[in-house]
């Protein structure tokens, strides 16, 4: 599995399927100046477990930038 997720400038969530190589199979139609900044591409088996990995580590990035430690303010 391999595919890359950002985020329109109104908020909705683009997601593309990528080749091997990187390069999206149907690009969605959106120009780059309209995308926010945050890009997250993900290769994994493209498995129901690789998947629930997937999850789990989105999960853990999630609450580790949304309740950071005090020691790192």
């Amino acid at each position: 599995m391999y595919r890359r997720y950002t985020i329109h400038r109104d908020g909705d969530l683009l997601v593309e399927e990528l080749d091997p190589a990187g390069k999206p199979v149907e690009p969605e139609p959106v120009a780059a100046e309209d995308r926010l900044p945050v890009e997250v591409t993900v290769l994994a088996a493209d498995t129901l477990d690789a998947k629930a990995q997937l999850l789990d580590l989105l999960e853990l990035a999630f609450e580790m930038e949304s309740s950071p430690d005090d020691k790192l303010r």
